[in-house]
């Protein structure tokens, strides 16, 4: 089963959707810049209310420094460190030898990506981290926030980009960017990762709509279904 990741959550959102099975993480910003940013001790706060045993909490971070990153966790109550920045093989190292699990996000352009540049960023980290995020690189007004920007990038190059880093061990891949309910088919059918991480593709006015996340889930679901039949 693909796994699914409802990113960007804040203080009054409505989190009912964790009892579903299918969502198995979701995601707090930890970026001051960022218009989704949640206070550390807001985090850990909402956490105590969704069912541990079954979904796992996930701390945003862009650059922020290796003890940084550790101190926020404990007071969010956060399972794992979702880096979004430059942070290097290093830092990611570093954070699991301190009993993190550890995500790297990587930015693909939105077009006409390297896939074999692509690969080699994926290998890179392969060894370093518990799972990688494929995210849409950030448009230029956004500076330093990435992720959660609505915009999707050419997934047909993920076979590709597989196909290039075979023979290696890979961690768990996960795609970002600009997936909505409508589309999300559209990309279990050309490339099943283990997990794919929805933000605003799951909003209304800037606010998570739990409407839309039922949405989301069934099209999974769905995709679920027809890729057993066939």
């Amino acid at each position: 089963m693909t796994c699914v990741k409802i990113c960007g959550l804040r203080p009054g959102d409505d989190l009912r959707f964790t009892a579903d099975k299918v969502v198995t993480h979701i995601g707090f910003v930890l970026v001051p810049q960022s218009r989704r940013y949640v206070e550390p001790s807001a985090v850990g706060d909402m956490v105590r209310t969704v069912p541990s045993d079954t979904v796992k909490s996930v701390g945003v971070f862009v650059n922020a420094s290796v003890s940084t990153v550790d101190a926020i966790m404990k007071t969010a109550r956060l399972e794992v460190a979702q880096l979004h920045g430059n942070e290097t093989p290093s830092d990611c190292r570093q954070l699991r030898e301190q009993g993190r699990t550890v995500w790297k996000s990587i930015c693909v352009p939105l077009q006409h990506a390297d896939v074999n540049r692509l690969a080699e960023r994926v290998l890179q980290y392969a060894e370093v981290v518990d799972a990688i995020l494929l995210d849409a690189a950030p448009p230029k007004e956004a500076g330093s926030v990435s992720g959660g920007h609505g915009v999707a990038w050419d997934w047909s190059i993920l076979k590709e980009m597989a196909a290039a880093c075979e023979g290696a061990s890979l961690p768990p891949l996960w795609v970002a960017g600009g997936i909505r309910p409508d589309n999300v088919q559209s990309l279990l059918s050309n490339f099943r990762p283990y997990g794919i991480d929805v933000s605003s593709g799951v909003e209304r006015a800037g606010r998570k709509d739990p409407n839309k996340i039922i949405e989301l889930i069934k099209a999974v679901s769905r995709s679920e279904q027809q890729s057993n039949v066939s």
